[in-house]
């Protein structure tokens, strides 16, 4: 038993069930242990859900392709983990009672806005951008994973489009706000 299969099973569990249904005793019964081994590995059902985002958000960001301009790798990054909230039931949830993780804070989230500080944007501007685009990611999965939003948003538009609309929005508006170093005068 690693870690790895520990967050894949909590998933399985939610993703069949609902994230209501996810305990350490149920998670211990899938994986055919008894609920003490699991604080090997996590202490606590709220330590359990923010490695389960943490896993979601590194997989959004360590398959992105490198090299890309900061606006086009902050769209990618937010795709993906569209994609990737989308993938599991409840994760939207999940991911708004998840109290942030160390490695959230200290390697996720700067990985996720360092192409804007490289690309001279300051490092407020950017943290700031990265939580604004996370909020909408977030936001957006909750309304399509709630099925009477997701219907009434659908009554007007695709989901898809106006996700794509909405992304491009906001990476404009942040492209519009930001200083880099040359433009200060």
């Amino acid at each position: 038993m690693d870690l790895p299969l520990i967050i894949e099973k909590a998933w399985k569990i939610v993703d069949e069930h609902g994230a209501s249904k996810l305990s350490t005793r149920a998670l211990a019964a899938e994986l055919n242990v008894q609920s003490p081994a699991l604080y090997w590995y996590f202490r606590s059902k709220e330590e359990l859900l923010s490695l389960m985002i943490e896993n979601l958000l590194h997989s959004s960001l360590n398959d992105s392709p490198a090299g890309m301009e900061w606006h086009e790798w902050i769209k990618h990054v937010a795709r993906r983990q569209r994609d990737l909230f989308l993938s599991h039931r409840d994760s939207s949830i999940i991911a708004s009672i998840a109290k942030p993780s160390e490695k959230l804070r200290t390697e996720l989230f700067p990985k996720m806005f360092q192409p804007m500080i490289d690309a001279g944007i300051s490092p407020q501007q950017a943290s700031s951008a990265a939580g604004a685009l996370a909020s909408m990611v977030l936001g957006w999965v909750r309304y399509e994973q709630r099925e009477e939003t997701r219907q009434f948003v659908e009554a007007f538009h695709s989901s898809d489009e106006g996700f794509e609309f909405a992304l491009d929005a906001l990476v404009r508006g942040i492209s519009s706000k930001v200083q880099r170093p040359a433009e200060k005068g």
